[in-house]
């Protein structure tokens, strides 16, 4: 019985574990590589695996770091069953199509680029940074080849018949030798820990994934569900040596900069959001200010085509709300101050005429790490004047914009162009949807008197290193960092 690391070792993108045994292989995850555009490119252009040998994968959930992958799986042989939550399954339709859109996108204005280059090296910087919809590099330097997109819209059809539904907290069976169940992790909609439960040559060893482990007292989903005593752990480390402000005070900083907005009676609040999650966490909490006369009413645009079909799918899973979330829904519902001033672009278009309309308002729009989508040319226009804050609301991995906009740096790259950074930044990390080191210590402690095998995944070195050193403290006794793809034997 054995394990392999294929990606988030000391990073945060690109989760895929694999286990393998009796003969046998499943993955736990399968996520795209996100960072620089030359070497995410280069990570996500093939598996370290033949994709044909894989039985089965057990999904967290939808983010595309865990999921954006599974459509080149399947593209390059895989056929076996796509194991997740019902909403995992709703999210991934819209995810990955999405995605898929974006690869083809990114192919095709490379290509671009590298014609009026000539044959590829660096691209004349004359008047051209192409803005488009969906697309920001933040280096100039092209691939000498034509670029191939890393799967279509093609391969994402192909790919969601695969995927089999399963509630929370029902055993089923995933391969012979290995029946696993999930369990609410309160991450996002949907998102799980598995818990399996593995057979070879007459011994039993159970496993614990965490995939994203979520916060307590999250807006709209319920508490993570508690982890269960296990021979091995596979546990996320994104804030391992971090800790969170409070739900309240991260409500005080959202209420402060809409209050700022509102004095200045122009200029815009960017807030650069993941889609699925965080976007209808803004939206919730800025509802309930508006209700509670914290705020007085503002516009709010979300301009996300993929957020809006994802907020879709987020209110046909009530099911799946906290009993406060489902009181709040109703209650908001027969209230107009915010619903009256929240509009939903569709068309690029329109996105583009937001940056012409003088009036203040609050924009929500993906990608949360500023690296794609319409979030960019928002930055572009708005970054270089002191009527703009900027709310990073959520982890920002090395290398992205986000973390450069977050480290106070000036001038940015943004769409081949260097921009003054004259916005105000605001940090407000009380709505990550990442369990900080306090919440990961609570959960991880209780198993220390089993004394699992702890691999620790999905962190930088910053935050593995001492977060290790904390469990060995608290009497776990094989605590890993895995580095690459190398086997372990469990």
């Amino acid at each position: 019985m054995q394990l392999r690391f294929f990606g988030a070792t000391g990073g945060t993108t690109g989760s895929c574990h694999m286990l393998s045994f009796a003969g046998r292989t499943v993955l736990f995850d399968c996520g795209l590589f996100q960072g620089r555009r030359e070497e995410s490119y280069e990570r996500n252009a093939h598996f370290e695996f033949d994709p044909r040998q894989v039985d089965a994968v057990l999904q967290s959930h939808a983010h595309i770091d865990h999921s954006g992958k599974l459509p080149m799986l399947v593209k390059h042989g895989f056929y076996g069953p796509i194991h997740a939550t019902p909403a995992t399954g709703d999210l991934c339709r819209v995810l990955l199509y999405d995605c898929a859109h974006i690869l083809e996108q990114d192919a095709a204005y490379l290509n671009r680029r590298r014609a009026l280059s000539g044959r590829g090296g660096r691209a004349p910087r004359r008047n051209d940074p192409e803005e488009r919809d969906g697309a920001a590099f933040q280096e100039e330097l092209l691939p000498r080849d034509e670029v191939q997109p890393l799967y279509a819209s093609a391969d994402v059809h192909a790919t969601l018949p695969l995927f089999r539904d399963h509630a929370y907290g029902a055993w089923f069976d995933v391969l012979p030798g290995l029946r696993a169940r999930f369990h609410d992790a309160g991450h996002i909609l949907g998102s799980a820990w598995v818990e399996a439960e593995v057979s070879e040559d007459g011994r039993l060893v159970r496993l614990v994934f965490t995939g994203d482990y979520g916060r307590k007292h999250q807006p709209i989903l319920r508490d993570p569900q508690p982890l269960v005593p296990c021979d091995v752990l596979i546990s996320e480390s994104t804030y391992g040596n971090r800790s969170h402000p409070s739900q309240a005070e991260g409500e005080d900083l959202l209420a402060q900069a809409v209050q700022r907005l509102v004095q200045r009676g122009r200029g815009r609040l960017l807030i650069p959001a993941f889609a699925v999650g965080r976007t209808q966490n803004l939206l919730y909490e800025l509802a309930k200010l508006v209700h509670d006369g914290r705020v007085p009413p503002v516009d709010v645009v979300v301009d996300s085509p993929l957020a809006t079909a994802a907020t879709r799918v987020v209110v046909d899973h009530p099911e799946l709300f906290d009993a406060e979330a489902q009181a709040e829904l109703l209650r908001y519902q027969g209230e107009e101050r915010f619903r009256a001033r929240l509009r939903f672009t569709e068309s690029v278009e329109d996105s583009k005429a937001l940056n012409r309309d003088p009036r203040p308002c609050i924009v929500i729009a993906a990608s949360g790490m500023c690296e794609t989508g319409r979030i960019v040319h928002h930055l572009a226009w708005h970054v270089g004047s002191h009527d703009t804050e900027i709310l990073i609301v959520g982890f920002q991995a090395s290398h992205t914009l986000g973390r450069r906009l977050l480290e106070g740096r000036s001038p940015v790259r943004i769409l081949g162009r260097m921009h003054d950074v004259r916005a105000r930044i605001t940090p407000m990390l009380g709505f990550s949807a990442h369990a900080d080191r306090e919440d990961l210590l609570e959960a991880l402690t209780p198993l220390a008197r089993v004394e699992p095998h702890v691999f620790l995944v999905h962190g930088e070195d910053s935050e593995r290193h001492p977060f290790e050193v904390e469990l060995r403290q608290r009497g776990f006794s094989y605590v890993d960092l895995p580095s690459d793809s190398r086997v372990w034997r469990i």
